[in-house]
């Protein structure tokens, strides 16, 4: 059976260099073990990386390790120290008051009021990691002050929703984060306006049809749950340790808004939120808190991914996967309106390869935009579907940070998560064919 697996993998490789088959196997049998659970994530990170440099997928071991030197990893410890500080500074716990109160102590209109509040805390945190680092722990308390544990359906439809769904709202806005700055790089030039008006309708689109199908997806053991009684803590004035905790956030956030200005990476106000939160007399947390605190396997399985992504990618193992699946669709039919959905189909099965959200990016866009005069569509409309796919399903949560730290403390499983992945696929592709072109076409999008 494995000389049977290994001549086939031969025959199928058998126009790409050595270098290039071991990075792409390499991926597949990362992307395999994250999704199936088998051994823990960072073993498999870990793992994948000794082998790519073992087998000769690249040149050092250094080169294995380059993720770690990558500063998206830094971005993520200084938001997971800011997510715990919400909790740790008491703010957490206030606001969940807030949250129960809000929505009557009715369980299924909180669930609704959240996937609203993805949307509307948009404009105040842009990006999705932030933004989930924070309301996880906000819900945690809800979830812990009503009693209900990590096993329980209700408690797994939220975290699937903050994990599959809150990067929705984040990519409808064109200061949302790494998706939408990457991708209208490669598109053109765009003004917030634009973009709002022009990804707004897909992503919000994706985000409430998502939640409406996770809500019927755990609907039978939801509903049983009872009205629970309403939070009637009365809190004082903010603590000095909220207004610190509120004043670190809101400098983080303005350096984020004006980075047009200044021009750091995002990870330097979230490595600087990090430092005023270490320090003495300013700060609220101790090493020894946040060393407990938070899942540094985060930051492991980020880097790892990272790692795996860019070796995929530099080696031509990404191009040559991506051509192969495109290609793929093209001889199957030549009827417009069927070869489209088997492109979109495609494009996110694509998706399942780049655990890298701007590899993705880089190598899909230009490749969907040159079979767009065969769909019969202008070059950029199709890049935007790929943006739009791509970044509204995610398959495993190694590739994701936004995921990643809601996956850490969700109770669900990889196997559940690829399983909506796949259901959410099937949705915005339906969504994207009937809705969303027809709409572009309505404001003059499609020429």
């Amino acid at each position: 059976m494995i000389a049977g697996v290994a001549a086939l993998l031969v025959a199928i490789f058998a126009d790409i260099d050595f270098q290039t088959k071991v990075c792409v196997i390499v991926m597949m049998i990362a992307v395999a073990l994250w999704i199936t659970d088998w051994i823990s994530a960072v073993t498999t990170s870990f793992f994948c990386i000794l082998l790519l440099t073992v087998a000769g997928g690249v040149d050092s071991f250094s080169d294995a390790l380059v993720g770690f030197s990558k500063p998206i990893c830094y971005f993520l410890i200084g938001i997971l120290a800011m997510g715990f500080a919400v909790r740790v500074s008491g703010l957490a716990e206030r606001v969940a008051s807030y949250i129960i109160n809000a929505s009557l102590g009715n369980p299924i209109l909180m669930y609704f009021q959240m996937l609203l509040s993805f949307v509307l805390l948009t404009f105040v945190l842009p990006s999705a990691t932030t933004r989930g680092a924070i309301i996880v722990n906000m819900y945690e308390e809800v979830l812990d002050s009503w009693h209900i544990p990590k096993t329980h359906p209700f408690h797994k439809m939220l975290m699937m929703a903050m994990l599959a769904l809150n990067r929705c709202a984040s990519t409808a806005l064109l200061a949302g984060g790494i998706t939408p700055v990457v991708a209208s790089g490669l598109l053109g030039d765009f003004s917030w306006i634009e973009w709002f008006v022009i990804m707004s309708v897909p992503f919000y689109l994706n985000l409430f049809v998502g939640g409406t199908i996770l809500y019927f997806w755990y609907l039978k053991d939801v509903r049983g749950l009872p009205i629970q009684e309403l939070n009637k803590s009365k809190y004082g004035p903010l603590k000095p340790q909220e207004i610190k905790v509120i004043i670190i956030i809101s400098i983080t956030v303005i350096l984020w808004f004006t980075d047009f200005i200044h021009g750091f990476h995002a990870s330097v106000p979230a490595v600087l939120a990090f430092v005023l939160l270490m320090s003495p007399k300013i700060g609220i947390l101790s090493w020894d808190e946040l060393q407990k605190g938070i899942a540094w396997s985060n930051f492991f399985i980020t880097a790892a991914a990272l790692s795996l992504g860019l070796a995929f990618l530099d080696s031509g193992g990404a191009q040559w996967m991506a051509t192969s699946i495109l290609s793929l669709g093209l001889n199957i039919t030549e009827n417009s309106s069927a070869l489209l959905i088997l492109v979109m189909v495609l494009i996110g099965l694509a998706r399942i390869a780049f655990n890298n959200i701007s590899a993705y990016l880089v190598i899909m866009i230009p490749l969907t935009m040159g079979f767009a005069s065969i769909l019969g569509f202008e070059p950029i409309v199709i890049g935007f579907i790929t943006v739009v796919i791509g970044d509204s399903v995610i398959f495993y949560c190694a590739g994701t940070g936004s995921g990643l730290i809601i996956f850490e403390r969700s109770g669900l499983t990889n196997m559940e998560v690829f399983r909506f992945a796949c259901v959410m696929m099937v949705s915005v592709i339906l969504i994207a064919y009937f809705i969303v072109l027809p709409y572009w076409n309505l404001i003059g999008f499609v020429v």
